[in-house]
């Protein structure tokens, strides 16, 4: 089932105006997000498949940069670089 454009504006907006961090409301979703998380081993098998991705891809741009940090942040944007996880 896919959402409608519509749909994911009402749950955005929804989600801003009700689900700021620091409210009850938010602290409950958030363990019930959790929750279901945990028990639905689809989930897990897809978090652990893009870890491993994630691994691989870095140690394969650092192989072919051989390693060199320098090389590493001029050829990729520092978003970039934060979400595969280099600390440089």
């Amino acid at each position: 089932m896919k959402i409608t454009k519509k749909e994911a504006t009402l749950f955005k907006e929804s989600h801003n105006r009700y689900l700021s961090e620091s409210s009850f409301l938010a602290k409950l979703f958030t363990r019930a997000v959790k929750k279901g998380i945990d028990k639905d081993p689809n989930i897990s098998n897809a978090i652990k498949r893009a870890d491993t991705a994630i691994d691989k891809a870095r140690a394969e741009i650092e192989m072919k940069l051989n390693g060199d940090k320098d090389e590493i942040k001029k050829a990729i944007p520092l978003s970039v670089r934060k979400y595969l996880g280099f600390k440089y």
